[in-house]
């Protein structure tokens, strides 16, 4: 079983290592996967949890709406959230992005599927996504994409609190 998240730990841990420290100590790393294949979620689960994340699952982009909008009400915001792009008889990827966006504007978001071209990262960095997580994804990569995403948060969160001061 991975251990619980320590806060005071997380500036150290190798998951928070790309973070600067005053965000990583304050972090919870709450990350949320929407997808509508159960064995992805369960694998996509068990991973980030053995990388000290807590992984919330959603099978459908409306799940994942509900999710956020409880999670920005109780002040607990998720850190990034994985979208598959493809989910068969709900919302395209394309559309819960809106609906995310207009949730949580902050919330990073990392497209996910097993059907991309050369030119998608590009088009979708575009429409919004923050990074793209080709299926099937490993370890390292889904780390590395969940890191990264967390990273541009930080940044975009103290990029308001320089302006201000100048």
């Amino acid at each position: 079983m991975p251990s619980a998240f320590n806060p005071s730990t997380a500036a150290m841990s190798p998951t928070t290592q790309l973070l600067p420290r005053e965000f990583a100590s304050r972090a919870i790393m709450r990350v949320l996967v929407i997808d509508d294949e159960p064995h992805v979620l369960a694998v996509g689960k068990a991973m980030l949890e053995a990388h000290g994340f807590e992984a919330v699952m959603a099978h459908s982009g409306e799940e994942a709406l509900e999710l956020v909008r409880v999670g920005v009400e109780e002040g607990r915001r998720f850190t990034s959230a994985i979208l598959d792009l493809t989910m068969p008889g709900g919302a395209s990827g394309f559309e819960v992005l809106e609906w995310l966006r207009a949730c949580d504007p902050q919330l990073p978001v990392i497209a996910c599927s097993g059907y991309f071209q050369e030119d998608v990262r590009d088009l979708c960095q575009a429409i919004g996504f923050v990074d793209v997580l080709p299926k099937p994804f490993t370890l390292e990569s889904l780390s590395l994409a969940v890191r990264r995403a967390m990273v541009q948060d930080a940044e975009a969160a103290t990029i308001p609190a320089a302006m201000a001061m100048s």
